[in-house]
């Protein structure tokens, strides 16, 4: 059906009789996919005697209608499209132990087992949101590996910009929020010995359509349609975070991540509370390390370092 999908796509008519012989399918086979895509949305015609003909795409994550003017060179190659998944960091860790490359995305419409941090559910209701997942094969030490996470937020809060217009920040670690309100969540795993990384998966989600958020959580979150007025393309957001992605990879190889970082941070001099195993402090966010650590002034003046896999890091004035 992808393969169909992609032929479509040009907005041209495209002859039966072609697709049948291109895809090595009867015209019975063709015909029965067309139903399946038009069953999902897709406005296809049948052009008398000529063919069939894309007219208009619904807000669809397959992954013919993503690479549709995807520029990156390995971010996005390939995209593995699901309808539904129990998750797409468990299916993603499957894939790159069968050796799927750098740059492997899945994503998926529906998750049945999505999970947070610290073990966390992840409401992921279909049609409404991005959940994805970008398998990474970074050439570094394990206790580097923090540093994804930064980088992978900031390329989140540039692509939510870039579709929305909304002034997208990062509460440290990784939580994307617009106007006080997270709107993505994320969960790294990483795969690793003692010196070496095989690789890690990058799990992502974005809230996007839903018109009110569950009672539990709707005075901390929101979706971006809720916040920017207006119906935000998700094969777009995830064109866009894929083209960010390499941009954010290319800085930080120039030494430039952490000062980016910085600028988006939602964090940095807000008074918070950290809660720690150990015990929980209250004081003020005064740095993020190049490392990616918190640095937290308390109430006795020390200055504490915060580690991302130790700690919540909640606001004292909010959310944020």
């Amino acid at each position: 059906m992808e393969e169909l999908l992609g032929k479509l796509l040009g907005g041209q008519v495209v002859s039966g009789q072609a697709l049948s012989e291109e895809m090595g399918v009867t015209r019975a086979a063709v015909w029965k996919q067309v139903e399946q895509l038009r069953a999902q949305g897709f406005a296809i015609e049948s052009v008398g005697r000529q063919g069939y003909r894309l007219t208009a795409c619904p807000d669809s994550l397959l992954a013919p209608v993503i690479e549709q003017g995807l520029r990156t060179k390995w971010a996005g190659r390939p995209i593995v499209s699901l309808r539904t998944v129990d998750s797409t960091n468990r299916r993603a860790r499957e894939l790159a132990a069968q050796g799927a490359p750098e740059g492997t995305l899945v994503i998926a419409e529906e998750q049945t087992a999505g999970r947070g941090r610290r073990g966390r559910g992840w409401i992921s209701p279909p049609g409404e949101s991005i959940y994805m997942t970008l398998i990474l094969r970074p050439d570094v030490h394990p206790s580097q590996v923090a540093g994804l996470s930064l980088q992978t937020a900031l390329a989140v809060a540039r692509a939510i910009d870039r579709q929305t217009g909304l002034a997208a920040a990062i509460k440290w670690p990784n939580d994307i929020v617009c106007h006080g309100k997270k709107v993505c969540g994320m969960l790294l795993e990483m795969n690793a010995d003692e010196q070496s990384v095989h690789d890690v998966v990058a799990g992502i989600g974005i809230n996007v359509h839903q018109k009110r958020m569950p009672e539990e959580i709707e005075k901390t979150a929101a979706s971006l349609d809720m916040l920017s007025g207006g119906v935000c393309s998700r094969a777009a957001l995830v064109r866009a975070f894929l083209e960010e992605y390499e941009d954010v990879c290319a800085l930080a190889a120039r030494g430039g991540l952490m000062a980016a970082y910085r600028e988006r941070s939602a964090t940095l001099g807000a008074r918070v509370q950290v809660i720690a195993p150990a015990g929980s402090f209250v004081g003020t966010a005064r740095e993020i390390t190049e490392s990616g650590s918190l640095l937290v002034e308390d109430e006795q003046g020390r200055l504490r370092e915060v580690l991302a896999a130790d700690v919540s890091v909640r606001g004292l004035m909010g959310y944020v």
